[in-house]
């Protein structure tokens, strides 16, 4: 009877000691902001027999090596390439259990499950969690044209993760069914390109909404437009003014300009050219032109 209690005695204490080295890591899943950086919290246990040439960190997304720390120092021989000069370890910390990873410039192919593996004289333990990477939609632009019958609409919004969820209002009755929208994945970034089309025909005095839901970062942005129809009995045609607009770009206006800026340029560049031909018998001209609508 005694020896049983013995053994009992032995494995109790056995569990306690494997119990009692424990590592922190969040339990819901992170969220990074796109193109900053990004700290992944991991935390171990230390006492006063701690020591950091027995320490061994290793983070993981899958079976990458993103991160590891054995002999002292950072070992990368074996770390993904995609993670190469974008990781470190807050060395100076690590007497007080933090084992957390910084990783930097973050981008939509961060994401995933992040594994940070802890292992000291005192014990051993891994433990996951979940990382997603979201960003802010830019401020939505309105392209507002008139057609014979109508008006046609476009809105664009784009530097956005995930893909966005839109939504389009007329007198607070859902029209979005019949709105035509385009998400597209920047190749580069990973990034999206939102872009969303309204014709309205035989409309007059209409109060619109348009609506950017990106939920993993609570952004909602709406917009209300209100459209005016003039109706002229002689000409038998509608003229609509668009009030409350985030950029109204009259299409015709815009082509005007366009040809005065081309036709400004080529003069200036060749009187340029006269002038600097005159004085020095040859020059480089350089010309620089920026224009901006809003």
């Amino acid at each position: 009877m005694n020896l049983k209690v013995l053994c009992l005695s032995l494995l109790l204490f056995e569990a306690s000691c494997f119990t009692e080295f424990e590592i922190t890591v969040p339990r819901d899943t992170v969220t990074g902001f796109y193109g900053e950086a990004l700290i992944l919290h991991c935390s171990f246990p230390v006492d006063s027999s701690w020591d950091l040439k027995s320490t061994v960190i290793t983070w993981q997304r899958g079976l990458d090596v993103v991160h590891s720390f054995y002999y002292s120092q950072d070992q990368l021989d074996r770390q993904n390439r995609h993670f190469v000069n974008r990781t470190s370890l807050f060395i100076q910390e690590m007497a007080r259990g933090n084992a957390s990873l910084r990783l930097d410039k973050v981008s939509p192919q961060d994401a995933g499950v992040y594994t940070c593996s802890i292992s000291t004289n005192t014990g051993s333990q891994k433990k996951s969690f979940g990382v997603k990477i979201a960003a802010f939609y830019s401020e939505p632009r309105l392209l507002f044209s008139l057609l014979t019958d109508g008006v046609n609409l476009l809105v664009t919004s784009d530097g956005g993760y995930p893909s966005p969820t839109l939504q389009w209002l007329m007198e607070n009755s859902d029209i979005t069914n019949r709105t035509q929208t385009h998400i597209a994945q920047d190749t580069q970034t990973g990034l999206y390109v939102v872009s969303s089309w309204l014709n309205l025909t035989g409309v007059s005095n209409s109060s619109l909404t348009f609506i950017l839901h990106n939920k993993p970062l609570g952004q909602d942005i709406r917009r209300d437009i209100q459209l005016y129809s003039d109706k002229s009995e002689k000409q038998g045609e509608s003229a609509y003014r668009c009030h409350g607009c985030f950029i109204y770009i009259p299409v015709i206006l815009l082509l005007l300009l366009l040809i005065v800026m081309s036709v400004l340029s080529v003069f200036i560049t060749r009187r340029s050219r006269r002038e600097q031909t005159k004085q020095n018998g040859f020059t480089e001209i350089k010309s620089k032109f920026l224009m901006e609508n809003v």
